[in-house]
């Protein structure tokens, strides 16, 4: 049986515009606790997080998503509805490399720009997401270590993947990266633990 017990903590709004096959794409700069951001696993639970969205941050297409979602706080129970596995990686450091991805992820292009600026020596991490739905809800009590600005948690327990299926066929996958794909052609890789 397949398991996990790391994941990455992202808005539930991009959770669930990853869960629904709308992006493949999270672009990530870390937490204000983290020096930089890393990948440490190829594959992860996706940590829903509620109390930082905002509409003004992301684009228009996304605001019903958004307001669909329950307001929930982040110290409540933790629900786990699907895992990642990178696709790709990259590394963006210019506002032009950022503006070639504009049409392929949820963010205002504004708040995209935002982020590439904060921190300004770091670079943006692009990872290209396949996402896969776990056969049903998983719900842990929340912990005091799940909390705060951070990128990667580590779970007290494991969540099994067993009979897992990927929000997207195959084709219809490769159908919504290649234009990013295209797009992130030429920059360098970010490097992806185990």
């Amino acid at each position: 049986m397949e398991s996990l017990n790391h994941a990455l903590k992202e808005w539930a709004v991009a959770v669930e515009a990853l869960e629904r096959g709308e992006t493949a794409l999270v672009v990530r700069k870390g937490g204000i606790r983290e020096k930089a951001f890393a990948v440490p696993k190829a594959r992860f639970l996706l940590f829903k997080g509620y109390e930082h969205q905002k509409e003004e941050q992301l684009k228009p297409a996304y605001h019903d998503l958004l307001f669909s979602i329950p307001k929930l706080k982040d110290d409540g129970p933790v629900v786990f509805t699907s895992f990642a596995e990178v696709h790709a990686t990259y590394e963006i450091s210019e506002s032009e490399e950022l503006e070639a991805l504009d049409p392929y992820h949820i963010w205002a292009p504004e708040y995209a720009e935002s982020r590439l600026k904060w921190r300004p020596k770091k670079p943006l991490t692009v990872l290209v997401l396949r996402t896969y739905l776990l056969p049903e809800l998983v719900e842990f009590e929340y912990r005091a270590e799940y909390g705060g600005c951070k990128s990667w948690i580590e779970l007290s327990e494991n969540v099994s993947t067993t009979d897992a299926r990927p929000t997207l066929d195959d084709g219809s996958f490769e159908d919504l990266i290649r234009p990013a794909l295209g797009a992130l052609r030429g920059l360098s890789p970010a490097p992806v633990g185990s």
